[in-house]
């Protein structure tokens, strides 16, 4: 089953259909885009292989201006994809084209949600990421299940429902962030070198390694998203890394990275005893295997 109507709110079991469904879709738009869309992916529920889902197709679709996608409002409407200007008003970064009789006048069905994002801004990086964590950590999958039977439940307001998502959500996109860096090589700007001095309030941080950011890359607290540099013994003001663990905080708004120059290793002893200047002040878990999934229990 494709679509739902209009304003309501009901899960069902995953089906081979959805996926065989967006990828049609997305073959599609790549014929009506060509060389403007740059990544096209299947997201949302309906792309999560374990669990329940409303039957409507959400689609990321990524360009390099929004402009570009607009030039082809009228062929993309020919073909069933229903600019929506007003729908997602609260989303400065996005645009929303939807399928559906609903929007064709002749029904009250909504089918597909195609998401236009910029590429490799953060929606763009949260949608891809959102999906790969889920079908990696099927417990975090069935967390999520659980969030949105609940919701489904208990109201068929649509809003209510993606508000009732939300806080799970963000958290979720927070794990998955780290997941999308761990082994990777970054560049990463330093802007706590070793020697640094840092006061806040009552406390004074002297910085025994250097300590900055992946640039663009926006992080739980809304900031870039932090790492910690370990194996190089003097202030820096860039470097290219490779990510050898997160450090997952509790009951906290941020995780952090650690990166390591290429090649070299540190155990989770190392880490904590390099980190701990800062991190003596917060609860957290270590993890130095990506494969290694770490969600807070309330989430659970």
């Amino acid at each position: 089953m494709i679509g739902l109507e209009r304003g309501t709110v009901k899960l069902y079991p995953h089906e081979k259909q959805w996926e065989t469904e967006a990828q049609r879709t997305i073959t599609l738009l790549k014929e009506i885009l060509g060389d403007t869309a740059k990544d096209i992916r299947h997201v949302g529920s309906t792309a999560i292989k374990s669990i329940k889902a409303k039957p409507i197709i959400d689609i990321a679709l990524a360009v390099d201006s929004f402009e570009d996608v607009l030039s082809y409002e009228q062929k993309l409407k020919d073909a069933g994809f229903y600019y929506r200007p007003k729908s997602q008003s609260f989303l400065s970064d996005q645009l929303l084209f939807a399928c559906g009789s609903y929007y064709d006048g002749t029904g009250n069905m909504q089918t597909h949600f195609i998401h236009v994002v910029k590429t490799g801004s953060m929606d763009h990086r949260n949608y891809i990421n959102f999906v790969e964590y889920m079908n990696a950590f099927p417990a975090a999958a069935k967390a999520y299940e659980r969030v949105k039977e609940r919701l489904a439940e208990s109201t068929d307001d649509r809003g209510v429902y993606i508000q009732g998502k939300a806080e799970f959500i963000t958290y979720a996109l927070r794990k998955a962030l780290n997941y999308s860096f761990f082994g990777k090589v970054v560049n990463i700007e330093i802007d706590r070198p070793i020697g640094y001095v840092h006061k806040k309030g009552e406390k004074v941080l002297h910085y025994p390694i250097n300590y900055g950011y992946i640039p663009s890359v926006i992080g739980g607290d809304g900031e870039e998203l932090d790492v910690y540099l370990l194996g190089v013994d003097k202030p820096v003001e860039r470097y290219t890394v490779k990510i050898i663990a997160v450090i997952h905080r509790r009951k906290h708004e941020e995780d952090k990275l650690v990166g390591a120059p290429v090649g070299m290793t540190f155990t989770e002893k190392e880490i904590a005893e390099a980190v701990y200047f800062q991190e003596k002040f917060y609860s957290d878990y270590i993890q130095t295997d990506k494969n290694d999934f770490f969600f807070e229990d309330k989430y659970l």
